[in-house]
């Protein structure tokens, strides 16, 4: 069906600064990532609305958003050089689109927005990165689409973001608190001292690895050559995985992220053959001093090796467990410098390091894990794994996982480009990965 534009409502908006500067480490990362996949990585979100909503509605909570937010009223520019600018501008103009349903599901034409916004690639020199939408059955509004493009914020900016709003005295309409470091702000802090010492830092960390891993996980067949059927994405969801994690966490203290990378990365290294495992890992670096209410992109990609060899199930989970902290703690850098880093490195040694190799774990850990459950329960819940295949038409990773968070199973998108590996090969990773933790949850040690 053909979406129907029925008018665009003009949204004017003042914040209280602007400016030009380089991107921030965390901006550089998604730009990084977006250029090598050649689409804006549009975070989507589509809400049905109450009735009697009204487009002024709207119009302020857009405006609230483009004025206390400067990547949201942030524009790139492209130099002679190759350097990438942002410049927010303090003032301006946005709008939103009102589409008509005309006769069909409004629901449905919702959708065919959100689709239409995250397929289009935003016009980062001219368009504001936050695109807005209404939808109008019979002169009642439906629905409303939001899309933000990923270089001006991550789900955890986009949730504060939502939250301020939330949260705005309703006599005076200010927010509880100020926003959090904005990008220009953090760009500029990157270049003292202090953040220089932790570039330095991450950058040695980067180059000690680079100098000991394989170039890349995988041998490419014909990586060029685009074919039907070559990239692939599986939805797997195991109930069993998910309750033998926690078992295997509890008993020996760790978060079920430690098990699950320990699981994925000994299961990956013997079904390809290759020893130590080198996957890049997103760290959301708020961690650090002053950086816990960032606004804006702050997810980073750490690089996490970790040498399976001969060892035991429970020695790989707390070998991963100290990989991961070491990773974590040494993602926050330029990876611009970082990019200079990997191509002198592999001149060295002689090689072209692909990294295209993913973990993210998006799930948030519980606390202290309470309740675990019994062998026969893990057995019987083996029934109900699932894994669902669908092509793609394309990838920008070669292998990539992404972990969810689900209340009762554990819950992952895996991502191939078969021209670098089988699917029967990813799907025999999974297995493993499955039944690794489960032999460790019910005999508490595996080789």
């Amino acid at each position: 069906m053909d979406l129907v534009l029925a008018e665009r409502v003009p949204v004017p908006f003042e914040g209280d600064d602007g400016g030009t500067g380089e991107l921030s480490w965390g901006q550089q990362s998604v730009w990084q990532e977006m250029e090598e996949s050649g689409v804006s990585l549009a975070m989507t979100a589509v809400r049905e609305l109450p009735p009697g909503a009204e487009v002024k509605e709207f119009v302020t909570e857009f405006a609230f958003y483009l004025s206390r937010y400067q990547a949201m009223r942030t524009l790139l520019r492209f130099e002679p050089d190759g350097r990438v600018l942002q410049v927010v501008e303090r003032a301006g103009s946005a709008e939103i689109e009102v589409y008509d349903a005309a006769g069909h599901d409004p629901a449905d034409i919702a959708a065919q927005v959100g689709e239409h916004y995250m397929a289009k690639v935003f016009d980062y020199a001219h368009e504001w990165p936050m695109r807005w939408a209404l939808v109008r059955h019979d002169g009642v509004l439906t629905h409303a689409v939001v899309a933000l493009a990923h270089h001006v914020a991550d789900p955890t900016s986009a949730m504060a973001m939502i939250e301020d709003l939330r949260d705005r005295d309703p006599v005076t309409g200010e927010p509880p608190r100020p926003p959090g470091i904005q990008p220009l702000e953090q760009a500029r802090r990157q270049q003292e001292p202090p953040a220089r010492r932790q570039n330095d830092a991450a950058l040695r960390y980067w180059e000690e690895q680079l100098r000991v891993i394989p170039p890349s996980m995988f041998a490419a067949e014909d990586p060029g050559r685009r074919y039907p059927g070559r990239f692939w994405q599986v939805d797997f969801s195991s109930p069993a995985l998910y309750l033998a994690l926690r078992a295997v966490a509890a008993r020996l203290g760790v978060t079920t992220g430690a098990v699950l990378f320990a699981a994925f990365s000994g299961a990956l290294s013997r079904v390809i053959g290759l020893d130590p495992v080198a996957l890049t890992v997103t760290v959301n670096t708020r961690f650090r001093p002053g950086l816990s209410g960032a606004a804006g992109p702050m997810t980073q990609l750490g690089l996490c090796t970790l040498q399976v060899g001969e060892l035991g199930f429970d020695e790989l989970v707390r070998a991963a467990r100290r990989r991961l902290l070491v990773a974590r703690k040494h993602s926050y850098y330029s990876p611009l410098e970082c990019e200079r880093v990997i191509e002198r490195v592999g001149r060295e040694r002689g090689v072209a390091f692909d990294l295209r190799c993913m973990f993210n774990d998006r799930r948030v850990e519980e606390g202290p894990i309470q309740t675990i459950a019994g062998e026969a329960e893990m057995r019987a819940a083996l029934a109900a794994t699932k894994a669902d295949w669908k092509e793609v038409e394309g990838l920008h990773q070669v292998l990539m996982i992404h972990v969810n968070d689900h209340p009762a199973a554990l819950e992952a998108l895996v991502q191939v480009d078969t021209a670098y590996a089988a699917r029967a090969d990813i799907a025999e990773v999974l297995r493993r990965m499955e039944s690794m933790v489960l032999d460790a949850a019910v005999r508490r040690a595996v080789r």
